[in-house]
């Protein structure tokens, strides 16, 4: 393998690892989970801590909505602390 192909080998797996990073960091951004609208207890079964906290036992939309839990992004409950 001369020096002009194993640099592009090299250049290509750098990108690949980078655009994967990057993409791994937007996905985890735009992740979900369930978190409190208001104090107390404001999450069926779930006693505790005030609007915008997570709820770390529900992991799914539907529970988290039948509890009354907000199924939102980390970005959209810190506004429901407000």
């Amino acid at each position: 393998m001369n020096n002009k192909s194993f640099g592009a080998l090299i250049a290509t797996a750098v990108a690949a690892l980078v655009t994967g990073v990057v993409s791994t960091d937007a996905q985890a951004a735009d992740a979900k989970a369930c978190y409190r609208k208001s104090c107390g207890s404001s999450v069926k079964g779930h006693s505790g801590s005030c609007a915008g906290t997570k709820v770390a036992d529900i992991t799914d939309e539907k529970a988290c909505t039948e509890a009354g839990g907000a199924w939102v992004t980390e970005a959209e409950a810190a506004k429901l602390k407000m």
